[in-house]
């Protein structure tokens, strides 16, 4: 049975580890927020969808959607038109912020109800199957009839089964667009982690040994958990990543480069490096990760060693609710995880 002290240490290097990916996962937000990564990948998927090419930014300028909303009854020229048109609908404009930005989430039903309307455009009679498929060979594009046909002949004899075909494309062509996406993620979580454990020098063998070794360092950290639990914020925000330094550094431990953390060439240098590498390792696994880390070592705090034989069952084991270890959290809480959809008004 692991004792107090050994707890107290993977507690410790749990709830860095999760500070630190925090605040790599916030910046990872932040740059995919400047960069405009979602709307690009969405924009970057219709078109692939289409079978057109990927514009060269991946995104559609103010221009470009006004000039597809402006087209009317007019004719589909290609699919990159096509797309524009579709995202340039007003039933998808409605779900961006800005009429200068094209939106970084769209439901499937709702884009294959604008893609429907581009198509073959909503008159004072119910559009049919004929309508859609004579639209469709009117577009001088082959390639694009070539995508649009297929879907139109494995749908049926009505257009809700057109609608159901385009839903379901869409959907497979959206979980390519996240595993892009995660990926993408995934290296710039990399880059952020060498960074901030190397900048920072956050050491996983020096916080090991630190914490083993003083146990007003394990106090401190055991109380400022227990007055404010941690809270596992996926909004992003500049807010989440100054809370996460800042507590970060109120922790006490051996964080940052000083001339007496400078190691020595040698034996010292070789143990310094390998004590960043985990870090970086073990921030790799992400703040969800090691969210639920901290969660079961503090509900193992909680529990405290077994009663001694005799002890009537029940009740405190100390006179203290979580028994010797009634100074650690027995749950952290959870903000609700906010919906990549509200992205944009978080912005």
């Amino acid at each position: 049975m692991f004792n107090s002290t050994v707890l107290d240490v993977a507690f410790g290097l749990a709830l860095t580890y999760f500070l630190l990916s925090a605040l790599c996962s916030t910046i990872r937000e932040l740059i995919a927020r400047v960069l405009r990564e979602r709307e690009r990948g969405l924009v970057s998927g219709v078109h692939r969808l289409l079978g057109a090419p990927v514009p060269g930014r991946a995104t559609l300028d103010e221009q470009t959607l006004s000039d597809a909303a402006r087209t009317g009854q007019a004719l589909v020229t290609s699919g990159a038109d096509l797309a524009a048109r579709t995202l340039a609908h007003p039933l998808l404009r409605g779900m961006t912020m800005k009429d200068s930005r094209s939106p970084t989430y769209i439901p499937a039903h709702g884009f294959a109800l604008a893609l429907v309307d581009v198509l073959s455009p909503a008159g004072k009679t119910q559009t049919t199957i004929d309508d859609l498929r004579a639209a469709i060979m009117k577009i001088d594009d082959r390639a694009l009839r070539q995508v649009l046909l297929p879907l139109v002949d494995a749908a049926g004899a009505d257009v809700a089964s057109v609608r159901a075909t385009i839903e379901r494309r869409f959907d497979d062509v959206m979980d390519r667009v996240s595993g892009w996406y995660k990926r993408r993620t995934q290296t710039w979580i990399l880059v952020t982690a060498i960074v901030a454990a190397t900048v920072g020098n956050v050491d996983t063998i020096a916080i090991a040994s630190t914490l083993y070794r003083e146990p007003t360092v394990r106090a401190h950290m055991i109380a400022s958990v227990a007055a404010e639990p941690p809270r596992l914020d996926t909004a992003g925000s500049y807010d989440a990543y100054k809370a996460s330094s800042e507590r970060l550094q109120s922790l006490d431990l051996p964080l940052g480069w000083t001339a007496a953390r400078v190691p020595a060439w040698g034996a010292g240098a070789l143990w310094k490096v390998l004590g960043i590498v985990l870090t970086v390792l073990a921030l790799m696994l992400g703040t969800p990760f090691w969210f639920d880390v901290l969660s079961r070592i503090a509900n193992l705090r909680a529990a405290g060693p077994k009663p001694p034989q005799g002890a009537p069952p029940g009740g405190p084991r100390d006179g203290s609710l979580l028994g010797p270890s009634s100074s650690a959290v027995a749950t952290v809480v959870v903000d609700p995880q906010r919906d990549e959809r509200d992205e944009e008004a978080a912005q």
